[in-house]
């Protein structure tokens, strides 16, 4: 059997490898951020063997396609003919977007088709140099990753054409739901593949048990938050607890609850997309910083939430000394494995700025084929092989912490009954808007930047007008990068 390859790369072939730009963010956890997209950087035609070619035809013919009668699409696996015997299929990768989940697909993959994967995970504050740095010198693994949404592409590749694999008409293509393909394409060419989730993402996870024996009720306004934060913070408990180590979990806060902005100052989106409006001088975006800075000043965020990493946040929650975080909501599931607590879990919108809309986001971590790779049907047989029933039911029943997935397949789901009753408590009218790194241009790419800058204003070294300014004349460097006439 083959086993897959896993590059262990120092932080010093890290920064060996760097080029100037900004920082990037994981999204995923769940939700990530790159900086500027390269620089245009001549890539050569992938070399293609008679024997390859041949070796793909026999896959297309072994993997058939169809549509059930409820009209979810189903690919058949394909037969163990070991086809692309001794080849290797290279993988980069922030960290947290494939983790252990998709470990046994690969080695059935590795099983199928005679080769090995050599699967490289970067850190997420080094993701984004990395992957720039690669593309741009057209060293690139096989396969790349990024955080995408419907303006991702354009921005942080910024040459789709150029730098990655036209999947048009792939068989997979209608495995994703129609919202999720928009972050996969780029005009009316399919690039990526995004196979995610569909829980409510980054909401507050609240220890329901603790709220019950101190006698608090679920805040819906910000002032009502504040108040729960103060009664919890007596007890000698982390009200909220925030890992600001980690450089990409903070921000979340703000951007999450997107729909507040646009219900605050409709057409907002629309204005911000075609540069007439900006983030500086944003009455609620300023409300919203300067709430979250109360809350950092006040300790309820951890007495050290900047130095804090999330690696003991499951046992923060199952030794009752935290109340509250931002989580996805199937990390209850994590908390009660990890830690075995008897408490009972639940979930609220984030009030910050009295918000009560949900954090839609029909983006996150998305494969791209590398146009210049030695290996185009390895990695066309690796899309495909992802996508099927079996694949897809075993990456989802791998996750350490997601119930379902957000496919058009028929597999079985693993809702969480939380999940399910913090789903009937939130209005539909309130899901239209999406969470606002997603929602509007070149946004997300400064994921990073953002996070750097909140923490700035947590500690009275900027103001909170100047970080949003920040934001504002990073996305115009993108939208200059990408030739976007809109900031002409």
């Amino acid at each position: 059997m083959n086993k897959k390859t896993v590059s262990a790369l120092l932080v010093t072939a890290m920064t060996a490898s760097l080029v100037a730009g900004c920082g990037s963010s994981n999204a995923a956890t769940d939700t990530a951020a790159t900086s500027a997209a390269p620089a245009a950087a001549a890539t050569s035609e992938a070399a293609t063997t008679e024997a390859a070619t041949e070796a793909t035809s026999e896959a297309a013919a072994a993997a058939t396609t169809a549509a059930s009668t409820d009209g979810n699409i189903v690919i058949n696996e394909v037969e163990n003919n070991g086809q692309f015997e001794g080849q290797e299929l290279s993988i980069l990768v922030s960290a947290g977007w494939m983790d252990n989940r998709y470990d046994a697909t690969i080695s059935r993959f590795e099983d199928t088709y005679g080769c090995t994967v050599d699967l490289q995970t970067i850190p997420a504050d080094q993701y984004s140099d990395i992957l720039q740095s690669d593309l741009a010198n057209g060293t690139c693994p096989d396969i790349f990753w990024i955080q995408s949404n419907p303006f991702a592409i354009d921005s942080v590749i910024v040459d789709p054409e150029n730098y990655c694999i036209d999947f048009t008409g792939a068989d997979w293509q209608n495995v994703m739901p129609e919202a999720r393909q928009a972050s996969c394409m780029s005009g009316d060419k399919l690039y990526g593949l995004q196979i995610w989730h569909n829980s409510p993402e980054y909401v507050m996870v609240y220890n329901k048990t603790m709220f019950d024996e101190l006698g608090l009720e679920v805040p819906t306004t910000y002032d009502e938050f504040l108040s729960v934060c103060e009664k919890i913070s007596a007890e000698g408990i982390t009200p909220w607890f925030v890992p600001g180590a980690d450089g990409w979990q903070h921000q979340l806060s703000f951007f999450q609850i997107g729909g507040v902005y646009e219900e605050d100052q409709p057409g907002l989106y629309d204005a911000l997309n075609n540069n007439t409006a900006t983030f500086a001088d944003n009455e609620k975006m300023i409300e919203v910083l300067n709430e979250y800075k109360e809350l950092s000043d006040k300790g309820y965020l951890g007495e050290d939430w900047i130095g804090t990493d999330s690696t003991n946040l499951s046992n923060e929650f199952g030794d009752r000394t935290c109340a509250m975080a931002m989580a996805n909501s199937s990390y209850i599931k994590q908390i009660q494995e990890d830690t075995g607590t008897t408490d009972e879990f639940g979930m609220f919108l984030i009030p910050l700025g009295d918000n009560d809309t949900y954090p839609t986001n029909p983006a996150g971590p998305t494969m791209f084929g590398y146009k210049g790779t030695e290996h185009e049907d390895l990695v066309k047989a690796f899309f495909e092989f992802v996508c099927t029933p079996d694949s897809l039911q075993e990456i989802l029943d791998n996750s350490p912490q997601y119930t379902n997935l957000d496919v058009n397949v028929d597999i079985k789901q693993n809702w969480l009954p939380e999940e399910e009753e913090f789903m009937a408590t939130v209005d539909e009218t309130k899901m239209a808007t999406p969470v606002l790194q997603t929602g509007t241009k070149y946004t997300n790419d400064y994921w990073m930047d953002f996070g750097a800058d909140m923490v700035s204003f947590c500690q009275g070294t900027m103001e909170a007008n100047d970080v949003l300014k920040n934001m504002d004349a990073n996305r115009a460097t993108a939208a200059e990068t990408a030739g976007d006439t809109a900031w002409k």
